[in-house]
């Protein structure tokens, strides 16, 4: 996918410079087209020659490379902690501390989504890398978004794309234009509910039990009947599967099931959401390790994920922090960055379930103190990533995915899983994504979308436990909001909110759950 400027400008107001990008917001890796007058940002399109986007832009991508780069509330600079406050310090002193500190004992290294190809590699030469998202070691996907559309049968299992990869909707709306069925079996009622033939809101126990009855020989119920037949008669069907039920309880049970679907029916599978595809420890890993490491570095602000017990076990540790917004993972630590976004800098796109990578040049200059993670890094210790020759082992070739900015590596297959425990309990905490992402809440026309954070839950559930107006969860609690859209015997409360956002703050996802690297969870 090589995109190229327009030979006609799609903006009518006046610019000196259009630059070429893929956003890396999301998975989807949409093409745009930026206008600049010197360095400020004064339009901002879809590129219409874009397979995937096809000239349109989320308000996600909006909001990440229009919004965030001149947001009056980001930080810039390198600051050091003095007792309760931070000190402004110079740059070099900061790299200096940088490597004085890692050079002594052991790093873990915290990545979310704002780390490119690149930080992850340079970073696992000097520690252990983390990330906040399941981890899978086979093809995450046997079809790209643009080819969900040529489905006949989909079952949509827990998948909310709108949330996610938010552009591939479109091709699941076409797919049901076109005459496929669509099925959607999910804990609350999905934007893409809205599209299907048959739906089924399950807690996630019995939904996976639902799951697994089109394992088993012999007649079920209907709607185990109808799956079975059209999987059956459609060979070839699409299996959505939310990325987030692989950082629950539910995970080999879930490995399990697609593994034996695709044997059985021969289905194509995607998962749907935030995914690593390459090697790394997750953060229930880190936090069971925790006591061995004398240093964390957080690219993101994954410290939202953690106990007040564990943020009170930092305190002992050099902790350094790489962020765009004075958030609670800035708030936490010793020395801190201001960060450069990914259009800012060169980024590999490779955290999500669609089994490609996506290279965009940085489109924006990065103003005065504001700093890659890669580059503060690599000047600290002197030494540089070889994506060469890491991409050569998944069969990529560097210089071809930097010209056509878009390769797909070889995974490996999905095999067979072992056994699996089942958890079952009368109501499920479930703490994940909405539209609004943690950094969506930095801007307050995407903060408006979602402006409290808010209990949902089902109607006949509020009545069985007793529940009128809130909600306590640990030491949170929560306006309680009452809806159908949510299945009996679950909790849903969106995950994206914190302390230390500048509007309606609310509780970060780590004193709502007893394991806040899970996004399910027992509660009764």
């Amino acid at each position: 996918m090589n995109l190229a400027p327009t030979k006609v400008p799609l903006t009518v107001k006046e610019f000196d410079r259009e630059v070429v990008g893929l956003c890396a917001g999301c998975g989807c890796g949409c093409g745009y087209l930026l206008y600049l007058k010197g360095e400020k940002v004064v339009d901002l399109y879809g590129h219409p020659a874009d397979r995937r986007g096809m000239g349109s832009f989320c308000t996600k991508g909006i909001t990440y490379v229009q919004e965030a780069p001149q947001n009056p509330l980001r930080l810039k600079g390198a600051f050091l902690r003095e007792g309760e406050n931070f000190v402004r310090i110079e740059y070099q002193k900061g790299v200096h501390l940088l490597r004085e500190k890692l050079s002594k004992g052991r790093t873990a290294f915290l990545l979310g989504r704002e780390a490119g190809l690149e930080e992850y590699l340079l970073f696992r030469e000097l520690g252990e890398v983390f990330v906040d998202a399941p981890v899978v070691d086979f093809a995450p996907s046997t079809l790209e978004p643009t080819q969900w559309k040529e489905a006949k049968f989909i079952l949509s299992v827990d998948a909310e794309p709108v949330f996610s990869e938010v552009m591939s909707t479109r091709w699941l709306v076409d797919a049901v234009e076109r005459g496929a069925y669509l099925f959607c079996l999910s804990s609350r009622y999905e934007t893409l509910c809205a599209k299907a033939r048959e739906r089924l809101l399950l807690k996630p126990d019995l939904m996976v039990e639902f799951l697994l009855a089109l394992l088993e020989p012999g007649r079920r119920d209907q709607r185990v009947d109808l799956l079975k037949k059209s999987l059956f008669l459609l060979r070839g069907a699409l299996l959505l599967v939310g990325a987030h039920l692989l950082a629950s309880p539910f995970r080999e049970a879930v490995m399990h099931l697609l593994a034996q679907l695709r044997e059985k029916y021969g289905v194509n599978y995607s998962l749907v959401g935030d995914l690593m595809p390459f090697p790394a420890g997750t953060l229930e890993e880190f936090l069971d390790k925790l006591e061995e490491f004398q240093n964390v570095v957080v690219v993101g602000n994954l410290l939202r994920y953690l106990s007040d017990q564990h943020l009170e076990s930092l305190k002992g540790r050099f902790v350094v922090s790489f962020q765009v917004f004075p958030n609670l993972s800035a708030h936490y630590c010793d020395l801190l960055f201001a960060s450069t976004l990914f259009c800012e800098r060169d980024f590999i796109n490779y955290r999500h379930g669609f089994g490609y990578l996506l290279y965009s040049p940085s489109t924006l200059r990065p103003e005065a103190e504001l700093f890659s993670p890669y580059r503060v890094v690599e000047e600290a210790f002197q030494t540089s990533a070889e994506l060469g020759r890491f991409l050569e082992g998944y069969g990529v070739d560097y210089e071809e995915l930097l010209k056509e900015r878009e390769a797909r590596p070889r995974f490996g297959e999905l095999r067979r899983r072992g056994g699996y425990l089942l958890p079952t309990g009368k109501v499920f905490l479930y703490a994940d994504r909405t539209l609004v992402e943690d950094m969506g809440h930095w801007n307050p026309w995407t903060h408006e979308m979602e402006r409290l954070q808010k209990a949902y839950v089902n109607p006949r559930t509020a009545r069985e436990l007793g529940l009128k107006e809130r909600l306590k969860v640990g030491s949170a609690e929560l306006e309680l909001q009452l809806t159908e859209n949510v299945a009996e015997g679950v909790v849903f409360i969106p995950s994206e909110f914190e302390e230390f956002q500048p509007f309606d703050p609310g509780h970060r996802v780590g004193v709502l759950l007893k394991k806040p690297f899970q996004r399910y969870e027992v509660l009764l």
